[in-house]
């Protein structure tokens, strides 16, 4: 997918080393901005990116959606524990509600899909509602829940989502 164009000229490329600081610091603000966060879930997302990017994995990738030379969104995808796990999943406020959303997720699924994998996975939060219903529309279903989680200054539930590939 690299330089593969989407719907209205959004652009998907391989994360660069350039991404990593951009990457921690929209996760860290939006998530702050639009469910309470604390920073410290931006310190969470740097230790995962980290352990992402040191991981040996031959079917890993992180893309990064961008529009009009800015970048939109991120999605990435890891092999464990013999599925494919989704994580970094990102869209920026003014790139929602035109599809964009639909096109990151599709691109990792159809990853996973190709590299082999039986079914796809994903965690996410009870809170993250217009995350669930992407997920809920391209088949994925709870399979694991960790009720009254108590991070980043909010309690949630911690969902595990799960879909056959």
């Amino acid at each position: 997918h690299r330089g593969a164009a989407g719907p209205a000229g959004m652009i998907l490329r391989a994360f660069a080393p350039s991404d990593r600081d951009w990457l921690i610091a929209r996760h860290r603000s939006l998530s702050g901005a639009e469910f309470g966060f604390t920073p410290d879930f931006g310190d969470s997302i740097a230790d995962k990116l980290d352990a992402f990017l040191a991981r040996e994995d031959p079917v890993k990738r992180l893309w990064i959606a961008g529009e009009s030379g800015q970048r939109i969104g991120s999605i990435a995808v890891s092999g464990r524990d013999g599925s494919a796990f989704l994580n970094f999943v990102l869209l920026e406020p003014s790139a929602r509600g035109r599809g964009l959303g639909h096109v990151l997720l599709q691109s990792a699924i159809d990853h996973a899909r190709a590299a082999g994998f039986p079914e796809a996975r994903l965690e996410t939060y009870s809170c993250l509602t217009a995350a669930r219903a992407l997920y809920r529309a391209h088949g994925f279903a709870i399979v694991d829940s960790d009720p009254g989680w108590r991070r980043f200054g909010q309690v949630f539930d911690r969902e595990l989502w799960q879909r056959r590939l």
